[in-house]
């Protein structure tokens, strides 16, 4: 079971719902393509992870950690090239728990890919093992 984006009464450029729904599908590779070849992903207080082959290790172990994520969206602002997104985050734990967590995404985009993702969460309610 994959979980589901909404965007209840939040204004979100359709590009950005199409990719959180990648996000929650586990896709690793539709959510890849999003994102520029020399780009940048960051996860809570991990280390950035520059480029594809980085973003793809990083995706690769979020998407086989959860049964499934889902995207409730709470605030979208975007101001030039950087767009911020508020929402809570829904992990499906192995366990079959349900966690959700508060989370702030700053994106960078240009031309229809990401140049740099930053996601401010803290997971640890959320953390298998």
């Amino acid at each position: 079971m994959t979980g589901t984006t909404t965007a209840r009464a939040v204004d979100a450029p359709a590009w950005l719902v199409e990719f959180y729904g990648h996000v929650d599908a586990l896709d690793t590779e539709a959510v890849l393509a999003r994102f520029a070849p020399d780009a940048s992903m960051r996860y809570g207080a991990g280390d950035p992870l520059p480029g594809h082959e980085a973003i793809r290790a990083g995706l690769t172990y979020l998407f086989t950690t959860y049964r499934r994520i889902g995207h409730e969206f709470l605030g979208v602002w975007e101001s030039g090239t950087t767009l911020m997104l508020e929402a809570t985050v829904t992990y499906g734990l192995p366990d079959g728990r349900e966690v959700a967590v508060p989370a702030l995404t700053v994106i960078e985009h240009r031309d229809g890919a990401i140049d740099d993702l930053r996601i401010f969460i803290d997971p640890t309610p959320a953390q298998v093992g």
